[in-house]
């Protein structure tokens, strides 16, 4: 699957919120900085955003790292430490480089191979493998370069420049002065972790714990973390350089029991009494919410907290336990548009959508079908571009999940590749276990979680694990990305039977209607009515709305009703590319009934067929969101409203509801709902 771009509205936004903690208000003044989490499920554009931070952040002291990459490469957090420090010493243009000596010399220390028992012998040790290869040398370049070279490859091939900063007297010809500049950074690297020991002594009792047990490799982890922090905080202490610029580290995948270790490590270091401020400011991406991370305190993160993120559409992380935590937004209508305007601009003048406003209609489409998903919306676009010139849009927008995924550089043809779906849903549904997956195209023909899980009809043959597994991560199957391929495939498999077949979901899910107890009669009439229309009962559907028409309801219960209903799922029709006006034509025919039943009949399928504008009440359930890509129908919309308006009987009330909604589909028509 294709990358997804970022530089986003949303990411420019994260940016803003980043960028006035990285820069430092007062040059060598370090205020406290906050451990940012983004949380987001797969697909939701983490990885690419992390990288749009980082690339963004390169002109600065700064580190990224990918956890789950490092621990399937059976990193520990020494490794992760070491990288860390590794990159944050890389020279940047006016900024003064960082160095790491008490970190360095910890390490090295660790990494050492003192095995006697004696502490007398094993100072000895660590200090003749430390000053290895001084003795009987004179100190010129050459001598001093091989010097640094042996303890590298002693200790384990650290970085040669980082060997040479641990013995800052070397330089100079006076043995004692060597040893004296090794006794004092030994000082140094004792001080930072907090203990009041100095000398080689120190460095060996580091040692034992690091090749002890887990508990007190913990121990040390902790040491050697408190050194890398210590070096951080006394580069910028000095008064000498005034540093302008903290330092910007991404975590990719924390998520993990190394991502866990990492975020104690630095949060508990920072909750220290009267620890000073480093200058980290940290940005994490996980799939988990906060609760499941050590680093979080437990805390968990509410609907309200992801909408106050956005609050004023600007970024502002909430503070939850210990870390500020945002999630990752959808894109929006804006943000797809323009990256649908992107493929066009992409794409020869006689490829182009016969429309006027191709890129808003593009983008209007895509919004429909994936809400602004990053990786659904990705994929489907990319899909897009690799049709054949020739290709009429509709078709591409019809067949675009049946679209081989593009094929890697270096392997022939497209066979055995999977569709562009099969490769969107793995992403979707990343986070479900194989048997949860094959269930989930059955539980999408509810109109929500709540409704599926209370079908028993539905869960015919499914384990109780899978059930369960349902109540706390099924609900990614109502995202619409996921519900509308999930919907194709359960229209696709033929040979099912029961609840897995696309009747008999639906057919079971309005039995469970029926059998609810204290679902009040016009509810489970309604329920029932979305599931019969599901099944392409036309009638059934509108009878039920003509039962209801006003004066019995309200006008404006009985347009939620209405709008409830159209977002019943339609199939497929076995993949047959139809115009919208064809569609209708076909689904309304000449429907009995009187002047009131006729006008619902044409009104209930139009809108089963089309999008609906943002100011729907139910404007964020799912609909087809292909099946009127030019908004044809919308002209029949109004016109049909108009006819509702005129029906005798109703009251003004219900007159003015309707008129209202004829206006909003007339503007929307001229206007173009793109």
């Amino acid at each position: 699957m294709p990358e997804w771009p970022g530089r986003s509205a949303r990411d420019r936004r994260i940016l803003t919120y980043l960028g006035s903690r990285l820069i430092l208000d007062d040059p060598g003044v370090v205020v406290p900085l906050p451990a940012v989490l983004l949380l987001g499920p797969r697909g939701s554009g983490k990885t690419t955003t992390l990288g749009v931070v980082a690339e963004w952040g390169r002109a600065h002291p700064c580190a990224g790292l990918d956890l789950e990459a490092m621990r399937r490469g059976g990193a520990t957090v020494f490794d992760v430490l070491v990288d860390l420090a590794f990159q944050l010493q890389e020279h940047k243009e006016g900024f003064r480089p960082l160095h790491f000596p008490s970190f360095t010399l910890l390490l090295m220390s660790l990494r050492a191979s003192v095995e006697t028992e004696d502490m007398d012998r094993a100072v000895r040790e660590m200090r003749a493998l430390l000053l290895q290869g001084l003795s009987g040398q004179g100190y010129d370049p050459e001598s001093l370069e091989s010097f640094i070279e042996g303890v590298a490859t002693a200790v384990g091939g650290l970085p040669v420049a980082w060997i040479a900063q641990i013995l800052p007297g070397i330089t100079f010809a006076r043995r004692f002065r060597a040893r004296w500049g090794l006794h004092r950074r030994i000082g140094h690297a004792a001080a930072a972790v907090g203990t009041p020991r100095a000398g080689a002594g120190f460095l060996v009792r580091a040692n034992r714990l690091y090749h002890g047990d887990p508990v007190q490799r913990r121990r040390v982890e902790g040491m050697l973390f408190a050194a890398f922090r210590a070096d951080l905080v006394a580069a910028y202490a000095t008064t000498r350089h005034r540093r302008t610029s903290a330092c910007l580290i991404t975590l990719d995948n924390v998520d993990t029991e190394l991502g866990d270790a990492l975020l104690e490590l630095l949060l508990a270091a920072r909750e220290e009494p009267g620890a000073a401020p480093d200058p980290l400011l940290v940005v994490a991406a996980a799939r988990r919410a906060p609760g499941e991370l050590i680093g979080a305190g437990g805390a968990t993160v509410s609907p309200s907290d992801d909408a106050a993120s956005w609050a004023g559409g600007a970024f502002t992380p909430v503070r939850t336990g210990r870390l500020h935590v945002g999630r990752l937004r959808d894109l929006d209508a804006g943000e797809v548009e323009a990256h649908a305007k992107r493929l066009l601009r992409a794409l020869p003048d006689d490829d182009q959508p016969a429309v006027a406003r191709a890129s808003a209609w593009l983008g209007w489409n895509v919004y429909a079908a994936t809400r602004g998903h990053p990786a659904a919306t990705g994929a489907l676009l990319d899909a897009l571009g690799r049709f054949p010139a020739a290709t009429p849009w509709k078709e591409r927008l019809e067949r675009w999940p049946q679209l081989p995924v593009r094929p890697v550089p270096g392997r022939d043809g497209t066979g055995g590749l999977p569709t562009v779906a099969e490769s969107v849903l793995d992403v979707l549904l990343a986070d479900c276990d194989t048997g949860l997956r094959r269930v989930l195209p059955r539980t999408a023909a509810a109109a929500s979680h709540v409704q599926a899980e209370a079908a028993p009809g539905l869960w015919a043959g499914v384990s109780g694990s899978q059930q369960r597994a349902f109540a706390t991560d099924g609900e990614v199957a109502f995202h619409p990305a996921a519900r509308y391929l999930l919907l194709r495939r359960l229209d696709e498999d033929r040979n099912a039977r029961g609840a897995a077949s696309w009747d008999g979901a639906h057919t079971a899910l309005g039995a469970a209607a029926l059998e609810e107890e204290g679902a009040s009669g016009e509810s489970t009439g309604r329920t029932l009515a979305y599931h019969s229309l599901a099944r392409g009962d036309l009638a059934a559907a509108a009878d039920y709305l003509r039962g209801r028409f006003p004066p019995v309801t309200p006008a404006d219960a009985w347009c939620r009703d209405l709008s409830y209903l159209q977002r019943a799922p339609a199939r497929w029709h076995e993949g047959r590319i139809e115009p919208a006006e064809d569609r209708y034509e076909r689904l309304v025919g000449d429907p009995p009934g009187d002047e009131a039943r006729r006008a619902v009949v044409r009104l209930l399928a139009a809108g089963w067929i089309t999008a609906h504008p943002g100011s729907d009440p139910y404007a964020r359930l799912y609909e087809d969101p292909f099946g009127d890509p030019f908004a044809e129908l919308y002209d029949d919309i109004a016109h049909e409203f108009r006819n509702l308006r005129d029906i005798r009987g109703i009251g003004a009330a219900a007159r003015a509801v309707f008129a209202a909604k004829a206006r909003e589909y007339d503007e929307l028509y001229r206007g173009k709902p793109w």
